[in-house]
């Protein structure tokens, strides 16, 4: 690529940072039911981590039980969309269009500003595992 083609290629301002990445998982509590275990890469600054936590509401809520930590709140924000995806689909498919990465082209996030690079789920839930009896109607 020439160096013309190189400044013509603008960044946005909230993506000029050096990613971090976070490895991700489920708590114990949820061990006899599934495994999750993730690894993203967070690509932007924290102003921007901000924008995303202030879209959905209860925001100064989120901020205020994470002690103002805008990384751990955006982190367990991941972690819930993720956990409901890979229920959802079963999968630890990490394509962008067609696994876990296409959350982040839902409403409110931002794909360029997030990329989970491995993801292990494994859901112990099975049929057999639900009991049920009937109910008689009063009437």
């Amino acid at each position: 690529m020439s160096e013309v083609e190189l400044n013509a290629v603008d960044i946005p301002d909230y993506l000029k940072c050096e990613p971090r990445t976070y490895k991700v998982k489920l708590n114990h509590w949820h061990e006899d039911t599934c495994e999750l275990e993730f690894t993203v890469a967070i690509k932007c600054i924290d102003a921007h981590l901000h924008e995303h936590n202030n879209f959905w509401s209860n925001h100064k809520d989120r901020l205020e039980e994470n002690s103002g930590d805008i990384v751990a709140v955006i982190l367990k924000m991941i972690g819930s969309t993720v956990y409901w995806w890979c229920c959802e689909h079963n999968s630890n498919s990490v394509h962008e269009k067609y696994g876990v990465n296409s959350i982040f082209s839902e409403e409110g996030w931002d794909p360029k500003s997030f990329e989970i690079t491995k993801l292990y789920f494994e859901n112990y839930v099975r049929d057999e595992d639900f009991q049920f009896e009937p109910v008689v109607v009063e009437g």
